[in-house]
């Protein structure tokens, strides 16, 4: 069955999100052995976010709970940088909340985004105020 499993040629050209559900599928089917699909899926985890995933399958994979180094520090980073866009987002979320701020929105977007700026010191996608 494996002999006709397209996955291999497909893969490279789909998104990493779309991969993802067919190494489930794959991995369900017993297509191909357990460690090919986890090793499969590790690497397709490398350069997301997902690292505590990553780090599960790897534990899983290789029987240990020890994680490579890299793993630990990727995690550091993806924290961090989780923190990090939490408190930029803070302003926004707390305007969102607020059911009587959110009915002064009009359909006139660059009046949104003025108001948005001057009140809740929002920044624009490309840096700035306003």
């Amino acid at each position: 069955m494996a002999n006709y499993d397209l996955t291999p040629r497909i893969a490279p050209h789909l998104d990493r999100h779309l991969v993802f559900p067919l190494l489930e599928f794959l991995q369900e089917r017993q297509l191909y052995p357990d460690e090919d699909i986890l090793k499969a899926k590790i690497e397709l985890l490398n350069n997301t976010n997902m690292v505590d995933y990553a780090m599960d399958i790897h534990k899983s994979l290789y029987h240990t709970e020890d994680v490579p180094q890299e793993m630990v520090e990727r995690r550091a980073e993806v924290v961090a940088r989780l923190k990090s866009l939490e408190e930029g987002a803070a302003p926004l979320i707390t305007f969102l909340q607020n059911p009587n701020a959110v009915q002064e929105l009009r359909a006139d977007k660059q009046y949104n985004l003025q108001m948005l700026s001057d009140r809740y010191l929002l920044e624009t996608k490309n840096g700035r105020r306003g």
